[in-house]
């Protein structure tokens, strides 16, 4: 059991309650942490690497309508709860540590440090306004500016090229499930960036400019 005590923020608070009673995961590129519709009963954050959370839309595709990075908690829904049934699919973009803690420790805490709470209020919000933007824009944004729209969001993870990101950690097939499009779909979307000057395709890498 964890002492009670006050913490400053909730990166505080979730390293010591993972020293003490969670565990740090590493998933692969590309590994499933969880799926929609699967019981779960943790709570998440993002030591290194990045994380993609989808959702199943009506056409059967999933769609990314959140890219989580460093620092970031995640599977936050429902947290009066000891295990929930995933609304989402979380998916690792690149080699990805996690700290993985079950809920009710959180919970726990949470309830001692009230200030703390709010915060994890704010992010559900923030993730469901996130969710709700994207399958807006699933209708109002073009197949070109979807996919710029997601090579922005994951650019932090990409690697460093003066002030330019070398994205080089996803494939067209990746893009395509992210996008909830088809590869040829991304591929002329990605032509036509290219000729916007927005990137440049070399080898399987996407340069952001």
């Amino acid at each position: 059991m964890t002492s009670s005590r006050n913490f400053s923020n909730l990166d505080e608070l979730f390293d010591c309650l993972v020293d003490r009673e969670g565990a740090t995961v590493d998933y692969e590129h590309g590994e499933t942490i969880y799926k929609e519709g699967e019981p779960d009963n943790k709570i998440y954050r993002i030591k290194t690497g990045g994380v993609s959370q989808s959702q199943r839309i009506p056409n059967g595709n999933l769609l990314t309508y959140q890219i989580l990075l460093p620092s970031d908690i995640f599977s936050t829904h429902h947290l009066s709860s000891g295990v929930i049934t995933q609304p989402c699919t979380a998916k690792a973009l690149v080699d990805t540590e996690l700290q993985e803690l079950l809920r009710d420790s959180l919970k726990e805490q949470l309830l001692k440090n009230p200030e703390l709470a709010l915060e994890v209020v704010d992010m559900v919000s923030d993730e469901l306004q996130s969710r709700d933007r994207t399958l807006e824009n699933q209708i109002s944004l073009t197949a070109k500016e979807r996919i710029h729209s997601i090579l922005k969001k994951v650019a932090p993870l990409g690697e460093k090229d003066g002030k330019k990101r070398v994205i080089n950690f996803l494939t067209r097939k990746e893009l395509a499930e992210m996008a909830g499009m088809t590869e040829e779909t991304v591929t002329r979307s990605l032509g036509q960036l290219e000729k916007e000057g927005l990137l440049n395709k070399n080898r399987g890498k996407v340069v952001l400019l």
